[in-house]
Formats: structure tokens, C-alpha cells, sequence
């Protein structure tokens, strides 16, 4: 009966645990997710720091309502593993997520265009701002 009790309390604490990682407001449309690990470059936190900025800039009514949400993730800690697994984040990693109707999802990996145009930050906003738009068209 111990390990049965036992089992029965790891089972409730891992789901309470995804359930609030993976659940959102019903109203959540979009997901930012930037990986990182612990020890991170210049270009990595600057990755970061221009998706807060654009996010604020250009979608400051849509955070406040929660139709868009923004977190960060050490991909290094054991809390993190199953989205790490979710959305093969190797480090720096940057993926939006459109959250569909019926529990659907379509995740868009952009580490490639942060890396590529971070040094153009003009440029990475644009980029940004198109695939986030892109995927808010689909609600």
C-alpha cells in the first residue's frame, strides 16, 4: 500500500507540475518560448532581449490580455525537461507556438533567423514581427 501511495503522489505532482507549464488562458493565442542555458553568450541574451523589446513594442495590448505569452526557459534544469523535449531545444533555441482551435498547435522554429539577423536588429524585428503575425492570422 506504501508504494502505491507513493506512485499515486509522484503521478499527482508530475501532472500538477505539466498542467501548469502546459496549460495557458483560454484566450492564449501565441507562444514565445526562448532556451537558453545557464551560461549564455552576448548574442544569445541579445536574442532575448530584442523579442522582449519587439513583444512590448509592437504587442504590448496583446500580453496584456494574454492573447500572447512570453517565457524563458533553462533548458538545463530538470523543470524544463519536457518542454525541452517538446520542442528539441538544444541552448539558445527561440519557437512560436499558434495555439488552434481543438487543441491544435503549429510550432515555427526561428533560432536560424534570430542567429542570422540578430546583427541587423532592424532586420530580426521585421522577421519576427511577419512570423509572429503570420501565425495569429491562423486564430
Amino acid at each position: 500500500m506504501k508504494t502505491f501511495h507513493r506512485l499515486f503522489v509522484v503521478i499527482v505532482s508530475f501532472l500538477s507540475v505539466s498542467l501548469s507549464v502546459f496549460s495557458q488562458d483560454a484566450n492564449t493565442k501565441l507562444l514565445v518560448y526562448d532556451f537558453h542555458i545557464t551560461n549564455r553568450c552576448q548574442t544569445c541574451a541579445k536574442i532575448e532581449q530584442t523579442t522582449i523589446e519587439t513583444l512590448d513594442t509592437f504587442y504590448r495590448a496583446q500580453l496584456d490580455s494574454g492573447i500572447i505569452v512570453f517565457k524563458t526557459f533553462n533548458c538545463e534544469l530538470d523543470e524544463n525537461a519536457e518542454l525541452v523535449k517538446k520542442y528539441s531545444a538544444y541552448g539558445s533555441t527561440l519557437v512560436l507556438t499558434a495555439l488552434l482551435p481543438e487543441g491544435k498547435e503549429v510550432i515555427v522554429d526561428i533560432t536560424d533567423i534570430a542567429f542570422s539577423k540578430i546583427g541587423k536588429k532592424e532586420l530580426f524585428v521585421e522577421k519576427l514581427r511577419e512570423k509572429i503575425d503570420e501565425l495569429l492570422i491562423l486564430q
